[in-house]
């Protein structure tokens, strides 16, 4: 464990956002990390709940909240996918900046 004095400790960073930029910030890279994240556990979750009401409890596919569930779940799968296309787009400009 490491003890710092309070005049070692870093300074907390304003947060940056910048909707003009083709690049992103890192505290926008930051927050699209962490709703990958969110979104991934919260999908994750909708699966194991329709895998116990349609595998093991045996509703019929077909049932309402099922349904709910399912829409639910794609439209977060939809949202991730959008997250790390551009997540996956901000690695590469970082990865290889082209020359001005």
């Amino acid at each position: 464990m490491a003890f710092h004095l309070g005049f070692e400790l870093p300074v907390p960073l304003a947060p940056v956002l910048d909707a003009d930029s083709d690049i992103l910030t890192p505290y926008e890279a930051q927050i699209v990390r962490g709703q990958i994240r969110k979104n991934s556990e919260i999908i994750d979750s909708y699966v194991r709940r329709i895998d116990l009401f349609v595998n093991q409890e045996k509703y019929p596919h077909r049932e309402v909240f099922i349904e709910k569930l399912r829409r639910r779940m794609f439209l977060l799968m939809e949202e991730n996918d959008t997250f790390r296309r551009l997540a996956w787009r901000h690695f590469q400009t970082e990865a290889d900046p082209k020359p001005l």
